[in-house]
């Protein structure tokens, strides 16, 4: 088989893979958006069935003869003899065979299954509050991710790092330490100084018809270039961005958290994450794998570019301030654009992840960072793990959870053995202050957000970003973009400027 004909066959290969995937997508929708209470067992059974026929083919002996005679895993001089888009594919399925060959078939069947049946007795703990309603589940999952651990495990990549991969590519826990550690004090002083300011932010907590919620925050996806006619929107329990398909990009909100904002960030989140996803579906590389985000945190970091630096920024609340007082006129009567810009962005030790404020929200995540670890490779038991959550959440956020679906239930991504994910979140701040620093060098990005111009800034990162999907791994794409390697300290910094204009 000549080259040509052999990347032919692994690019057909990899197209039926993201159409399973898309179709495993679709099984998940339906049972997050609504199924019959007595169709959990069976959807389970599907979407395992699914998972392991993709496990079997992406692994199988043949995709591994294919590569061979591609010369993947080997060292290849950029610029020789394929495009950029064929040495990502390359890349991206050698590196899926090579980790998950090990892996054996009823294992990630099992996982599946377990994962569909965990998410439900997830809400309902939730719902109940009751966490003996979950940690039998979770304690199934542990037992689950850590087999599937020691399957991915070799010299120097074991343990967590292997877990973290799946998420941020070539990334270890001691990397993220490092990030982590380096402004975590910051962190905590500015929320211990910001936290004790007087802001009245009780306006939003009024009661606002959700109909004009959806109407405001849908002229504000359109100005952002979200493409009704590739996706739409739902309302779920909790806010995510699903891709059924290259044309098909679907995100949800909820209308259940106190503040009117909470809502309308979560869609903006959302929407964020769901331009990535049309930006990277163009071209020849849709519908393959390469129509795929750099890693999870740079997915995550167009996410909360959005949502923080241009949606709770002063630019923007000038011109569609004006608009939002339009629709909500006696919910906004008297509050002026400078008290409404102090609350939309006040600071205070919270409980809730989602509806964290710019400045804690890191914070969160580096509390979940610890703990899993603990569950995963430490002592940490399933009926010590509430009380270890409140004890983190004391010393890091100043709070203690008063219920369970506060505090160790508040979070979906456990439920579907989603460990290693949560770093991902705090990089993606990491990642979108460097690459919203980089923007202002190269666009009037106030003036542009002052006129509604979201357009322009959307543009601009898809073309340096969203239309690039995998073809770069994240920290070659960061320096692509940016033109230097991870800056964690540009965040404090990013975020030390913005807080000391907005409240002196």
């Amino acid at each position: 088989m000549k080259r040509e004909e052999a990347f032919e066959r692994l690019e057909a290969i990899d197209r039926e893979l993201v159409m399973l995937e898309h179709m495993l997508s679709v099984l998940s929708w339906d049972q997050e958006m609504g199924i019959s209470p007595k169709g959990f067992a069976e959807r389970a059974k599907q979407m395992g069935w699914l998972s392991s026929q993709m496990h079997t083919l992406a692994c199988s002996n043949e995709m591994g003869d294919l590569l061979a005679q591609l010369d993947a895993g080997q060292a290849r001089p950029e610029g020789s003899g394929s495009s950029a888009f064929e040495k990502a594919l390359i890349r991206i399925r050698y590196r899926h065979w090579e980790k998950h060959r090990s892996l054996p078939s009823s294992l990630v069947s099992a996982l599946s299954e377990k994962g569909s049946l965990a998410h439900e007795s997830w809400v309902e703990a939730r719902k109940q509050n009751d966490w003996n309603l979950f940690k039998r589940d979770l304690g199934e999952i542990i037992a689950l991710v850590r087999e599937k651990a020691s399957c991915y495990s070799r010299e120097g990549f074991s343990g967590y790092d292997v877990l973290l991969d799946d998420f941020e590519v070539g990334m270890k826990g001691s990397e993220v330490q490092t990030l982590f550690s380096a402004i975590q004090p910051a962190l905590v002083s500015l929320v211990d100084r910001l936290s004790d300011k007087e802001v009245d932010d009780s306006f939003l907590r009024l009661d606002y018809p959700v109909a004009r919620q959806e109407a405001f925050s849908q002229i504000v996806l359109k100005d952002m270039g979200f493409d009704f006619s590739r996706g739409m929107r739902a309302v779920s329990v909790h806010p995510f961005t699903s891709t059924l398909g290259g044309d098909d990009i679907r995100i949800t909100t909820r209308y259940t958290d106190p503040s009117v904002l909470d809502s309308f960030s979560s869609t903006i989140h959302e929407g964020g994450h769901a331009l990535y996803e049309m930006g990277m579906n163009v071209g020849r590389q849709k519908g393959t794998s390469v129509a795929n985000a750099a890693s999870l945190g740079m997915h995550e970091s167009q996410s909360r570019l959005w949502e923080n630096m241009v949606a709770k920024s002063e630019s923007f609340w000038i011109h569609y301030y004006p608009l939002f007082c339009d629709f909500f006129p006696s919910q906004t009567e008297g509050v002026s654009l400078k008290r409404f810009l102090q609350a939309a962005n006040k600071v205070e030790r919270s409980l809730i992840r989602v509806n964290a404020d710019e400045v804690s929200y890191s914070l969160h995540i580096m509390m979940r960072f610890e703990l899993e670890q603990e569950m995963l490779f430490g002592n940490l038991g399933m009926d010590d793990l509430p009380e270890a959550w409140n004890a983190k959440s004391r010393a890091l956020l100043g709070v203690v959870p008063k219920t369970y679906a506060q505090g160790v239930l508040q979070d979906v991504h456990w439920s579907s053995g989603d460990f290693g994910y949560f770093p991902t979140y705090a990089l993606g701040n990491l990642y979108g202050s460097q690459i919203w620093e980089k923007m202002h060098e190269e666009l009037e990005v106030e003036a542009l957000v002052r006129e509604g111009n979201l357009s322009a800034l959307s543009g601009y990162l898809n073309e340096r970003i969203y239309a690039k999907g995998s073809l770069y791994r994240p920290a070659d794409l960061l320096k692509q973009v940016t033109a230097k390697a991870l800056d964690a300290t540009l965040y404090t910094s990013y975020l030390e400027a913005k807080f000391s204009r907005l409240f002196g």
